[in-house]
């Protein structure tokens, strides 16, 4: 009779980070290739990711905060912008801008309690780009929808531009703003020195630049470490430009990845990063680096919303399943290079928000109760004040061994109340732990040739430290 031996061993499991470019099968049971509405923090898995509703500012040094009032009418919004502004007495009059889905425009102050008021003699249904710019001692927000001229806006007056190209993106570099537009050919316009006005093109006032390679339609102008730089769908090019415009130099610069998503494209401190083909990519004005490699493939592209601050590139995407929105906000955090989830949100649009006594991401969301409602994200671990599912889930695989095994018990420390469930051989127990600030071991005693472990949870505020399992491998 062959001799029965038992090996004893601990397994830890958790909280390393999202992996999906190594099969379930062979995944360390550290990694996960499927946790979400968790944040991954120094080891930890936390409640470190939400939305809450979005606050403006007071004066500094004030630091209470306001909540942004519900936009008027029956429909949602479209999209949020900033516009920067000084009264003629100097003091700051900071705005959002929003986009109905009905194609009008409202603003509120950042600054102060206030409603939406309407901008008269604007409708536009399209997706529309904006930049700042002062004309004339004035602080005016250019307003672009590549279907229509470009407006001017100067407090609540919009004045059009009726000679322009129907620009796709703008931006100002060295006081001049330049825009894509795709005609016949891909070109990027510029407008004369300090007047955005005027787009006449001489040798001394505006001016264009046709490309006529295969790099395909100029997705956006963004102005980075003294250059502008023009991104194409397949392709980045550099322009210096200073002064004269007879010096004006264009240079290709990058060309291998797949199509660039174009409301991917983001300044992020001293490096662009971008959604192409494949994933998330990053561009110091020279070298193109691939990043976030971990993160999960992405459905419909042309949906994607990205957005930057204090270290951490946002992505508001459709993961995991087609949808005909966005599931998920994707946090990318550049320092220690780890990915957290926020999913089953459809967040429409991500914009960065800075002004002198704060910063923040909106988001407006594209279905729900809150379509009229601004957003901003969080680390509260809730949804505009509902805390979010939040769930993990382990490898399933054999542990590095196909024998039987037994799981005696999983050790763990969790602050808040959370269901611990164990998979072996395609049946499922589920345990519910009470939130404690020590460690507790909870009995398991199931058996099975495959293993796996889940954590789910609906508290806001939840900690978790890696989970350790006793398990008993049974070897002849």
């Amino acid at each position: 009779m062959k001799e029965v031996r038992v090996g004893k061993s601990r397994v830890r499991v958790g909280f390393k980070g999202i992996v999906n470019t190594t099969d379930e099968g062979v995944l360390d049971m550290a990694y996960t290739d499927k946790a979400y509405n968790f944040a991954f923090e120094n080891g930890a898995l936390t409640g470190g990711i939400g939305i809450d509703p979005a606050e403006g500012y007071y004066f500094a040094p004030i630091v209470a905060r306001h909540l942004y009032p519900e936009i008027p009418g029956t429909r949602g919004i479209k999209d949020v912008f900033l516009y920067r502004r000084l009264t003629e007495e100097g003091v700051r009059d900071d705005r959002l801008i929003a986009q109905a889905t009905s194609g009008h425009f409202y603003y509120t102050s950042i600054f102060k309690t206030d409603t939406w008021h309407e901008i008269p003699e604007i409708i536009i249904t399209k997706d529309v780009w904006t930049v700042n710019y002062n004309y004339n001692g004035n602080d005016v927000l250019l307003l672009t929808s590549g279907r229509d001229m470009l407006l001017v806006l100067n407090d609540t007056t919009p004045m059009a531009c009726m000679n322009t190209p129907k620009f796709t993106s703008l931006a100002v570099h060295n006081e001049r703003v330049y825009g894509s537009f795709n005609g016949s050919k891909p070109q990027v316009w510029f407008s004369d020195d300090f007047n955005p006005v005027n787009w006449n093109v001489s040798s001394g006032e505006a001016g264009y630049i046709n490309f006529s390679d295969e790099c395909g339609e100029v997705l956006k102008v963004v102005s980075f470490l003294n250059y502008l730089y023009v991104f194409r769908e397949y392709g980045i090019f550099r322009l210096t430009a200073y002064g004269d415009q007879s010096e004006f130099l264009m240079k290709k610069v990058f060309t291998d990845t797949g199509r660039i998503v174009k409301n991917s494209i983001e300044v992020c401190g001293d490096k662009i990063i971008f959604y192409a083909e494949d994933g998330l990519y990053a561009f110091d004005g020279y070298v193109v680096s691939r990043i976030a490699v971990e993160m999960p493939a992405v459905y419909r592209k042309h949906l994607i919303s990205g957005a930057y601050l204090d270290g951490c590139y946002y992505l508001a995407c459709c993961i995991w399943e087609d949808s005909d929105q966005n599931n998920a906000v994707v946090r990318y955090n550049l320092r220690d290079k780890s990915i957290s989830i926020l999913y089953g949100y459809a967040v429409r649009v991500l914009k960065s928000v800075r002004v002198h006594n704060g910063s923040q991401v909106l988001c407006v969301f594209a279905r729900g109760d809150d379509i009229k409602k601004l957003g901003m994200v969080s680390g509260s671990g809730k949804v505009m004040n509902v805390p979010t599912k939040k769930r993990y889930i382990s490898p399933y695989g054999t542990l590095g061994s196909s024998a039987l095994k037994t799981v005696r018990s999983v050790s763990l420390l969790t602050t808040s109340d959370l269901t611990l469930r164990v998979k072996a051989d395609g049946k499922q127990y589920d345990y519910e732990v009470c939130g404690s600030e020590t460690m507790q071991t909870v009995p398991i005693e199931k058996c099975g040739g495959r293993i796996g472990f889940e954590l789910i949870c609906d508290s806001a505020d939840a900690y978790v430290t890696p989970l350790i399992a006793a398990v008993d491998t049974l070897s002849v």
